[in-house]
């Protein structure tokens, strides 16, 4: 899969062909902007680079002037990424395709605060993605994952993943158009496999300090029962979850927060976003004292909606899934500054390590996925 993809990337950027979805923000014209907004083709008379980066993806927001449009004058455009392995990467796992299925399920009334898409493309052929969507630039306030937040933040990011969560929660629309996203091949789970035992394997980069040995020797689970893993957040209720909700994905505006990057969009048990969030965004010692306290929030929010949660074998699986974003977190220390400067990293895998400490969380999974009670 991984061989085919790469060349599938490699074609698409060294022979250029037509297609309706642009591979380059230079492709991004007015006549293009135009057709995908569905209006005359004379409705645009301009587009402007204002800033670009690319990291997973392109990134560029661009000024528009346009013609008898309610059009902003600033918009945000996402396209493949410039470097080509992680083009590759992108293709592989799929995360152009997840985030067009997240902003098409969400809607244009979504259940949670994210930017107003205007265009959602996919040419399924060469893989290509388009995003445009809201300028949140000069309205929203942004963090990063070395920042935390305060309880009342924590319980406000809280009450957005229960909206989101209990609004998907068993759709049949995972049966439907949603589908790719409950979906991992074999190839995927091979794959995925091999980049843990990788980076897990042996932790040996600039983070190895902060691990205690037990911990390094009990993450080995992630790959060792990656299987077992997955068919038990797969047996639990399914909702459409962010899957990456840390300070870096997200933005704050007067009315609440929002959430932003769906690359790794899926369909899982909801509580894995929550325990994700509060982990990488929440100092640690102020999240022992609160962190139960979200989790039976959440199970309100629930039970307020007329969808009935148990709150205790909740708390059960958000002490298993402190587990993912330490995953994450670790993976990304181990790939060095490729991914994340050091001293992002080094927050993120500080406190992951002290959140599956205090929880026991590998102990807890695995007590989970052999069919026992971890209460």
């Amino acid at each position: 899969m991984a061989i085919g993809e790469a060349i599938r990337a490699g074609y698409d950027r060294l022979v250029p062909t037509s297609s309706g979805v642009p591979l380059r923000i230079e492709q991004v014209r007015a006549s293009w902007l135009a057709a995908a907004l569905d209006l005359p083709a004379d409705a645009i008379t301009d587009i402007r680079v204002l800033d670009a980066n690319s990291g997973t993806a392109a990134r560029a927001r661009i000024a528009v002037d346009s013609r008898d449009t309610d059009l902003p004058a600033h918009l945000f455009v996402k396209l493949p990424p410039r470097n080509y392995l992680q083009h590759v990467l992108m293709n592989v796992f799929h995360l152009g395709e997840h985030e067009i299925l997240a902003y098409r399920a969400l809607g244009d009334k979504p259940p949670v605060r994210v930017p107003k898409c205007y265009v959602a493309q996919i040419d399924p052929r060469r893989r290509r993605t388009a995003l445009v969507l809201e300028d949140l630039s000069e309205t929203a306030r942004f963090r990063t994952v070395t920042d935390s937040v305060s309880r009342a933040e924590a319980e406000a990011v809280t009450d957005a993943l229960a909206d989101l969560h209990r609004t998907f929660q068993d759709s049949e629309r995972f049966a439907g158009d949603l589908r790719p996203l409950t979906v991992r091949t074999t190839a995927d789970v091979r794959l995925g496999d091999m980049i843990r035992r990788r980076f897990l394997g042996e932790i040996t980069g600039h983070t190895a300090d902060l691990i205690p040995d037990e911990v390094k020797r009990r993450c080995r689970i992630f790959y060792e029962r990656s299987a077992d893993i997955d068919a038990f957040w797969a047996a639990q209720p399914q909702t459409l979850i962010h899957a990456d909700p840390h300070l870096g994905n997200l933005y704050f505006t007067d009315d609440g927060p929002g959430f932003l990057d769906w690359q790794v969009a899926q369909t899982s048990a909801g509580i894995r976003d929550l325990a994700y969030f509060a982990t990488a965004s929440v100092e640690p010692e102020l999240l022992r004292g609160i962190e139960r306290d979200l989790v039976e929030r959440y199970a309100a929010r629930f039970d307020a909606a007329g969808v009935r949660v148990d709150p205790d074998r909740l708390w059960t699986l958000y002490r298993a899934a402190i587990t993912e974003f330490f995953l994450a977190a670790v993976c990304t220390a181990e790939a060095g500054d490729r991914m994340q400067p050091f001293e992002i990293s080094r927050v993120g895998v500080e406190r992951a390590a002290a959140a599956v400490t205090a929880h026991d969380s590998f102990e807890v999974l695995r007590t989970l996925i052999d069919g026992g009670d971890a209460r």
